[in-house]
């Protein structure tokens, strides 16, 4: 298992914390991790090139190198600590690189076999924003699962978390472990009805634009999925 963590914050704190607690309940997996805002540090400049040309970044050579190791992996992490009640500023910048492959444009047809954890951590009761920000993204991408992970945690500090609170994200963290490990046959309910959704924009109201040339491309605008498994590599 390949797994690309992409953390929304260069300081290892809660959300870092969290995520190690999945990932070490992995020890086979092969793990790339990338921080933000130091390995994508660019703010999407709106040049459009992802949109008209490759659908890749040709700004930011650290979003290029990021979405390299998402294409290559198996499984997805974005953690992110809740700032202003939202996610980072830094994992937004980092996400909005990869607008071009929303559903509704350009989808990368490896998305549809991956799973993912979505993780967020506040002083508070305030992380399901930053959870369904990072979430939607995800589910836009096309990724098969995402499961998510968000905690309360009235601290800032790891150490100080009492041991019934590291317990609960202990329990939680090995059943998300336990759901990775089993693997994924194809994409739920959402993600299928998105694409259908946007198939059918592509095929009929847009038929001439650029995105629905790529799924005619891809053959998807006929009988053929993204996740069925004459399409897997």
């Amino acid at each position: 298992m390949k797994i690309c963590a992409v953390y929304g914050t260069e300081r290892k704190g809660c959300t870092w914390h969290i995520a190690q607690e999945v990932l070490t309940r992995l020890p086979e997996a092969e793990v790339t991790e990338f921080y933000l805002p130091r390995d994508c540090p660019d703010f999407c400049i709106s040049c459009f090139r992802c949109f008209i040309e490759e659908n890749r970044c040709y700004h930011s050579e650290g979003a290029r190198r990021i979405l390299s190791a998402l294409l290559a992996a198996d499984v997805i992490l974005l953690s992110s600590p809740v700032y202003a009640l939202h996610l980072s500023g830094q994992m937004k910048t980092f996400l909005d690189h990869y607008a071009n492959m929303w559903m509704v444009h350009k989808p990368n047809e490896e998305m549809f076999h991956k799973q993912a954890v979505v993780i967020a951590a506040a002083s508070g009761p305030v992380y399901r924003a930053a959870l369904r920000e990072m979430k939607d993204s995800l589910d836009f991408w096309g990724v098969a699962r995402t499961y998510t992970m968000g905690f309360a945690l009235m601290e800032i500090s790891w150490d100080r978390l009492s041991a019934k609170l590291k317990q609960k994200i202990a329990r939680r963290s090995e059943r998300t472990a336990a759901k990775l490990e089993r693997g994924v046959s194809g994409p739920g309910p959402k993600v299928r009805f998105l694409f259908h959704a946007m198939r059918l924009a592509q095929k009929y109201a847009w038929p001439d634009s650029l995105d629905a040339r790529w799924w005619r491309e891809h053959g998807w605008l006929g009988r053929k999925r993204p996740w069925e498994k004459e399409n897997m590599q």
